[in-house]
């Protein structure tokens, strides 16, 4: 070896550059932070929050499925503006009612409650859901359930 100091710098400067470019390539492939990878695209995280919520109830709590032959969202952000630290959406929907909560940090906890009712008008026996949980990282946590009929 004539030039092991030239072997070493260019072995150096190598490795320097291969994790440049890769941190480079992160930094610029960041996905927004009010999206989240979905099957269905172009949802928000509140949204997306709402829905594995509900799907949740469906597919844990199999009573609660005559009650959502579909869905047609209405609502959004209800924060009211200047209030710092924390954001609230509310949904409605064909008797279902989802509030999410949650505080303005990096990965934040997510709670949501799912309320449900009959109207007061239907003809029949009337019925009643109350869920609470948690949705954080893409996983809910259940931590109550009712159902009353």
């Amino acid at each position: 070896m004539k030039h092991p100091k030239l072997i070493s710098l260019i072995v150096m400067l190598t490795i320097f550059g291969g994790v440049a470019g890769i941190c480079w390539a992160l930094v610029n492939t960041h996905q927004p932070t009010d999206q989240l990878p979905t099957s269905v695209p172009n949802l928000t995280i509140p949204e997306q929050v709402r829905d594995d919520a509900v799907a949740y109830i469906a597919a844990n709590h199999v009573e609660t499925a005559q009650f959502m032959d579909s869905f047609s969202w209405t609502g959004g952000r209800v924060t009211p503006e200047g209030l710092l630290g924390g954001e609230t959406y509310m949904y409605q929907s064909q008797g279902w009612n989802v509030t999410i909560t949650y505080p303005v940090v990096v990965a934040p906890v997510y709670d949501v409650t799912v309320d449900y009712s009959t109207a007061s008008d239907a003809i029949g026996i009337p019925y009643h859901v109350t869920w609470e949980g948690i949705w954080q990282d893409g996983c809910v946590t259940e931590a109550s359930y009712v159902f009353v009929q």
